[in-house]
């Protein structure tokens, strides 16, 4: 059986492997550079905001923690660099969120106001992905998730109240559409142990109920 130095050394030596080696992405963008490979998710999402979690996840997939943080810090790199060469544009007032042309964003969000104000709904539209809004813009949900619950640690939120943080006031068909994928992500975030659901309660959930103990303990 191994010793705990032994133990130490295998970890110390698993991380320095990981640490100069390649991370391998998706089929799809293999056959790239990161550059290029970036410049492709945000061609993809031409008009839209995307934060560096989504841009991570389109190019490599659910990783693990300690790997996604190191894999992050490459992409985060790049994306600087990218931005500082005119690739693509940090999106100003979003930390971390990245757009291919501002122009084109500031487009999109013109026509689609007029869509909104000038069109009836479209039937076919219905079954697209409802964006949320500010700084959750262009992130996965269960990125939005935890970003929301790790901002207010020690607060307490029913669903109700997450889906209105994460997409503003919504009709109730639209309710309707995005509860059971929010319910989804709650769900695998707690199991996952990115945040908690509020001990013996149905549908209450906080960063950490460690958190709301220690509260009530005062």
């Amino acid at each position: 059986m191994p010793t705990s130095k032994e133990i130490e050394t295998q970890q110390e030596t698993l991380e320095k492997s990981l640490l100069w080696s390649e991370i391998p992405m998706l089929p799809e963008y293999q056959s790239l550079n990161r550059t290029e490979a970036i410049l492709k998710v945000l061609q993809k999402h031409r008009g839209t905001v995307c934060h560096i979690d989504f841009v991570v996840r389109s190019l490599y997939g659910d990783l693990e923690p300690d790997i996604f943080k190191l894999v992050k810090g490459r992409v985060q790199s790049t994306l600087t660099y990218g931005r500082e060469s005119g690739k693509w544009s940090l999106v100003p007032g979003k930390p971390g969120s990245f757009t291919l042309d501002l122009k084109l964003l500031n487009s999109n969000r013109t026509s689609s106001f007029k869509k909104s104000k000038n069109r009836k709904p479209d039937p076919q539209a219905q079954t697209n992905t409802i964006a949320m809004q500010g700084e959750f813009s262009g992130q996965f949900l269960i990125d939005a998730l935890t970003s929301l619950l790790s901002q207010n640690p020690g607060k307490v939120f029913n669903v109700a109240e997450i889906i209105e943080e994460l997409y503003g006031e919504l009709d109730p068909s639209d309710v309707i559409e995005v509860k059971p994928k929010v319910l989804n992500e709650l769900s695998r975030g707690h199991r996952t142990g990115r945040f908690s659901r509020v001990p013996e309660e149905i549908g209450l959930y906080t960063w950490d109920s460690n958190l709301l103990q220690q509260v009530s303990a005062s």
